[in-house]
């Protein structure tokens, strides 16, 4: 089978704090005017990164907001990742709203492995399964998930075609995502989109660098720490590496601790 190709369109932006509905404006003239068919944003960004008095910034499914930023992803044929607080049976989550090119919700996606102060605030979520998105089937992870192995591993194993990042990354931790996006993609031999922050909130000097890599971990794009950008690219799904550094099909489970 042939690989196909998808357009992502990886943004880099420094969100405002605490102003969701700005935050979200910036969304969707981004999903408006993007030549792609998929669009990634930061983690928290509806919100920026905040960790405290959180109420009033946490959305729901159902809201308003989210009903039309379906309706924007719907009328401009782009699917969507963006982080955001969900507010869902009466808990707080970091998540992550995912939308297809038909407005359909694919998620949201709760994220299983928190950081630092994120635990004082948020639940953890309790599924890790690929998510249907533009037709393929997407590994989306939400910041430090990216730091664990297991995490992408398992992703691929139930299927996944590729991955999407979503983060807030920040010093003195730089090249600990630079160095992870490289090594899910060849311990999985899938490509990788990774959509950083920069800027600075809560304490926090975040380090863009945000990247795109081929199924072989090598750099398609990659952006500067400190200023937002965006970049649109293609990237090959299906596309196989050669057989010797295929490590799915090399796999040997009965080794391993589980």
């Amino acid at each position: 089978m042939q690989p196909k190709e998808i357009r992502i369109h990886v943004v880099q932006a420094d969100p405002a704090p605490r102003d969701v509905a700005s935050n979200a404006t910036y969304v969707e003239d981004i999903v408006k005017s993007c030549q792609a068919d998929l669009v990634v944003l930061p983690e928290l960004f509806l919100s920026g990164y905040q960790v405290e008095d959180l109420d009033a910034l946490a959305l729901q499914k159902a809201d308003a907001l989210i009903q039309r930023f379906m309706a924007v992803c719907r009328a401009a044929n782009v699917g969507l990742v963006v982080g955001f607080i969900e507010r869902a049976d009466g808990k707080l989550f970091n998540s992550l709203l995912v939308i297809d090119q038909d407005g359909t919700q694919r998620g949201p996606i709760q994220k299983t492995h928190l950081f630092g102060k994120e635990h004082a605030v948020f639940e953890e979520g309790e599924v890790l399964k690929p998510v249907e998105l533009c037709g393929y089937q997407w590994g989306i992870m939400n910041c430090f998930e990216l730091e664990f192995p297991e995490i992408a591993r398992t992703l691929a194993l139930q299927g996944a075609e590729g991955f999407l990042v979503s983060s807030a990354n920040m010093h003195p931790y730089t090249e600990d995502h630079v160095l992870a996006v490289r090594a899910r993609s060849k311990e999985n031999r899938l490509p990788v989109a990774y959509a950083n922050r920069v800027g600075s909130e809560a304490g926090s000097e975040f380090c863009g660098q945000s990247l795109v890599v081929d199924h072989n971990g090598n750099i398609i794009y990659a952006m500067g720490e400190t200023t937002e950008a965006a970049f649109t690219a293609t990237l090959k799904i299906g596309a196989q590496a050669p057989q010797a550094v295929r490590m799915l099909d090399q796999r040997r489970p009965e080794l391993y601790l589980s």
